[in-house]
């Protein structure tokens, strides 16, 4: 579920995190915890930080944060097993030095399995491993040049992601070519199998 982080909320986050940590350093993790502890998380903490290009051109630092989300009113509702909120996976997306972004809560267990899909193959390097996030990409043709393109990872039914490019960029939505891969896992994220969806750039001859 992807919500807007205001301004005013984002300002705040930076200026506390500044204000933490021997050099007073602002990192993009840091940021992130900041915004999970203010949304109402408690016990957060950074998995990962990745750079992209959203699908307007801005580049964005998407951290993935873990924590407890109980009792908040930011329109989410955590799952509980024996009456306490497990542990939620959200991502963060902020424009470096801008005092706004977007964040998306992931259902529990979806960023361990987009992660595990993402492994199967190198050539889902280009597409993000944070479902829901469409990114500009290069995308390699079977004749070695790239074409500019947009990547995403989708969920696809209930233990599959969808590894998808769309393009030629400059195209309007609606009017890209759309093909990729779906990975389909156990429920131990293990891969059972990978099959095409369309014609990939890289599988052209």
């Amino acid at each position: 579920m992807k919500y807007a982080v205001s301004a005013a909320l984002l300002a705040a986050i930076a200026v506390s995190a500044a204000g933490c940590g021997g050099g007073g350093s602002t990192t993009p993790g840091s940021v992130a915890v900041h915004q999970a502890i203010m949304s109402g998380g408690t016990q957060a903490s950074a998995l990962r930080v990745e750079r992209w290009r959203i699908s307007n051109g801005d580049p964005v630092d998407v951290v993935l944060v873990r924590a407890r989300f109980c009792g908040t009113d930011n329109g989410f509702t955590a799952p509980k097993v024996n009456g306490r909120c497990v542990p939620q996976e959200i991502y963060f997306a902020t424009r470096p030095g801008a005092k706004g972004g977007f964040a998306d809560f992931l259902p529990h267990g979806d960023a361990q399995r987009a992660a595990a899909a993402w492994k199967a193959r190198r050539a889902f390097r280009i597409f993000p491993r944070s479902p829901g996030l469409l990114v500009r990409c290069k995308i390699p043709t079977a004749g070695g040049r790239n074409v500019a393109g947009l990547c995403e990872a989708k969920l696809s039914g209930s233990r599959g992601i969808a590894f998808l490019e769309h393009w030629p960029v400059d195209k309007p939505h609606g009017h890209r070519n759309t093909a990729g891969w779906v990975v389909t896992l156990d429920r131990g994220n293990r891969v059972l199998r990978v099959h095409r969806t369309g014609s990939p750039l890289q599988a052209r001859s």
